[in-house]
């Protein structure tokens, strides 16, 4: 009878101080259920703000790599047209040489044929046009 009489007394202190402890764990329940559904909100802010950046970082690059490309189309062009000059310029300066060429073998030839074939005659009296054609040959090379 003696338990029964304490128990009965001392049950309502001991059931305050317990519920007192509960209300602090469910307060603190709130409280991080709270936080818990605050940070999945965050997580995903945060998954969807790099998502944007990924994209905003995909166009910028291809901004800079359509840049580049043209950039280098137009190098490319730069490159052809003076490379097409170029070629042009030796080109003529090759056939000019050998025109000249072809003009001093012919000179060469004649007079070789000349003083070969000729009589010493032959060679006085074409002297002064030989010397003559050789001169001509001669200026047009320089």
């Amino acid at each position: 009878n003696h338990d029964y009489s304490f128990i009965t007394e001392s049950y309502p202190k001991h059931h305050q101080e317990i519920e007192a402890d509960l209300t602090k764990v469910k307060t603190k329940v709130a409280n991080i259920n709270t936080a818990v559904t605050n940070l999945i909100t965050r997580e995903r802010e945060v998954t969807t703000q790099g998502e944007e950046v990924k994209k905003e970082i995909h166009t910028q690059a291809q901004v800079i790599i359509n840049l580049v490309q043209r950039s280098e189309r137009q190098l490319v062009e730069q490159v052809d047209t003076a490379v097409q000059q170029k070629t042009q310029l030796l080109t003529k300066q090759r056939e000019e040489a050998e025109t000249i060429l072809n003009q001093l073998k012919g000179c060469e030839e004649f007079v070789e044929q000349s003083l070969k074939v000729g009589s010493q005659q032959q060679v006085l009296r074409e002297k002064q046009n030989m010397l003559q054609v050789m001169m001509i040959v001669n200026q047009d090379v320089n």
